[in-house]
């Protein structure tokens, strides 16, 4: 049986001061992926632990047992810096320069006595599955494999199975056309289930749960969503990206698409979309009350705040909404508002 250690470092953590970094974005990251042909995935055995611990530190991230107390002398997983100090990215445009990185990252491994584990890593492959995804040159598609293993699930019997269900879907979200609005009933039972105690997986493995007909159905449906999922392609600069909101009473979607030869004299229902990500959400509390024109603006928002790595690209992206007064919001100049009003909604 394999053991993995795990230490309290709540403590310690609340007095570091932590190195400065920036959590990378994986919808960023995987860009470096586009147009390449072969791949590589390589992983550190016990990775933490073959890095040294400063001997200043040693003492500070010690703990206590029933028996004694352990100085740690590698770095241990759970302090506050242990994963920015550790993380590292290689990639390379073409095959000469992959080979000289990997002849640089096998002579560092050699020359520190770092290890890698052996059954997890792979060389000049097509495609890797990397965080559940399917990743190769031309796209990002999720794993037929844990797809077919969500669908092949039975209806939830407790909170904790339904909590699992969900937290699983969630990461394939972004593939998903309308993924809120089929979840949601399956959330609201959830959050009922849920409401009088902790939302922790122990506690809601004991809390048993039947789904009505039409929790049922929505179950079904999200499952047949799984397997409709589709692939998003690579953002690419040379594209023109195209936000599409839209907005109901109960809820709104956001996607982003590109098209490569983009035709201002034709409708955007007629141009040859790439779809590049979607999302979804739910109003709740006091949004429901918003007037039309806020929900329809809402996700226009949300759009321009959470994926501005996304629209942000060397060509201006076109927006497209059906609420023609949006325009005397994001648009209140005279000159720009006849230009969008000549323009498709």
């Amino acid at each position: 049986m394999d053991l993995r250690q795990t230490t309290d470092y709540r403590g310690p953590n609340s007095v570091t001061d932590t190195m400065a970094a920036v959590m990378p974005i994986l919808s960023l990251v995987v860009e470096n992926a586009k147009g390449m042909k072969h791949f590589g995935l390589f992983d550190f055995l016990k990775g933490f632990w073959q890095l040294p611990l400063a001997e200043i530190c040693q003492e500070f991230l010690s703990y206590m047992t029933d028996e004694k107390v352990f100085t740690p002398r590698r770095v241990p997983q759970g302090c506050s810096d242990a994963a920015i100090y550790f993380q590292k990215t290689m990639e390379a445009s073409d095959m000469d320069t992959y080979l000289v990185k990997l002849g640089e990252l096998f002579s560092l491994l050699n020359h520190f006595g770092l290890k890698l584990n052996a059954k997890k890593t792979s060389l000049y492959q097509t495609q890797v599955k990397w965080c559940g995804k399917l990743i190769d040159g031309q796209g990002i598609r999720h794993d037929p494999e844990r797809i077919n293993s969500l669908r092949a699930l039975p209806y939830p019997c407790t909170a904790g199975e339904l909590q699992q269900f969900i937290c699983a879907i969630n990461w394939m979200r972004d593939s998903i056309i309308d993924f809120a609005r089929q979840v949601e009933p399956l959330q609201r039972r959830l959050d009922t289930a849920l409401a009088s105690t902790r939302r922790t997986k122990r506690a809601a493995a004991n809390i048993a749960v039947e789904l009505t007909v039409d929790e049922r159905r929505a179950f079904d449906q999200v499952k047949d969503a799984l397997a409709n999922a589709v692939t998003l392609d690579f953002p690419d600069d040379t594209s023109t990206t195209c936000l599409f909101t839209d907005a109901s009473d109960v809820g709104y979607a956001i996607i982003v698409t590109q098209v490569k030869d983009f035709d201002p004299h034709r409708p955007a229902t007629e141009q040859q979309h790439q779809l590049v990500h979607c999302t979804s959400g739910t109003f709740t509390g006091s949004q429901l009350n918003w007037t039309v024109i806020e929900k329809e603006a809402f996700p226009i928002a949300v759009a321009c705040d959470k994926l501005d790595y996304l629209l942000l690209r060397p060509k201006p992206f076109r927006m497209y909404c059906d609420h023609r007064n949006l325009i005397h919001i994001f648009a209140p100049h005279e000159s720009v508002k006849k230009h969008t009003m000549s323009g498709p909604t």
